[in-house]
């Protein structure tokens, strides 16, 4: 650690110092009003820097995959919960489709920015991750509650009939394996948790 110079210090002390007591005791409440409206105007500062990045003219300046990204981070990675089938799969495909476009910039461009390249990969692949484990989890949820009750009706399958009807022939037709095979596939549970979910 480097040595401070003590001489001057206390030099600047003895000078400014009286004066400076003397300034602030003479007038001291304009000073911390002074100091309250400087924390003011901070915060004023930090929420229009904040509200600027969600402006319209901020969204329009940005790369429209930078503004989606900063969507799927504060408005639909939050939401995933309460989307059907239909919608998380349109939204895991999309984010599938910015993933390739990144990996075919990554090949064309220079290796300068493959770092820049490979932070929105990451990005992008840990919005897929979530968004892959939410299907995964709800499709397991919904098998259960239809498994469990053969006469109950699914709103989050709306627009895959067939694949709940294939899922209600196998229940009905009390073929394990086939239904544990089909299991498997489509909620990446293992066959034991499976066996102990849907035994007869």
């Amino acid at each position: 650690m480097a040595k401070l110079p003590i001489k001057p210090i206390i030099k600047l002390a003895k000078t400014y110092g009286p004066e400076a007591a003397k300034f602030v005791k003479k007038h001291g409440p304009a000073i911390s009003q002074g100091a309250a409206f400087v924390g003011s105007a901070g915060k004023i500062a930090k929420d229009f820097r904040k509200n600027r990045k969600e402006s319209d003219q901020y969204l329009e300046k940005n790369h429209p995959r930078k503004t989606r990204f900063h969507q799927y981070k504060t408005k639909i990675v939050p939401d995933l919960h309460s989307m059907n089938r239909f919608e998380l799969f349109k939204v895991k495909l999309e984010v599938e489709g910015f993933i390739a476009q990144i990996k075919e910039e990554e090949e064309k461009e220079a290796g300068v920015k493959k770092p820049l390249h490979s932070k929105r990969l990451k990005d992008w692949n840990d919005i897929l991750i979530q968004i892959e484990a939410k299907i995964a989890a709800r499709d397991y949820q919904e098998y259960i509650m239809i498994y469990n009750n053969p006469s109950y009706h699914c709103e989050y399958f709306k627009g895959y009939e067939r694949q709940l009807e294939k899922f209600r022939n196998m229940v009905e037709n009390q073929d394990n394996e086939e239904l544990y095979e089909y299991l498997l596939m489509h909620t990446k549970r293992g066959k034991e948790e499976i066996k102990v979910d849907f035994s007869l």
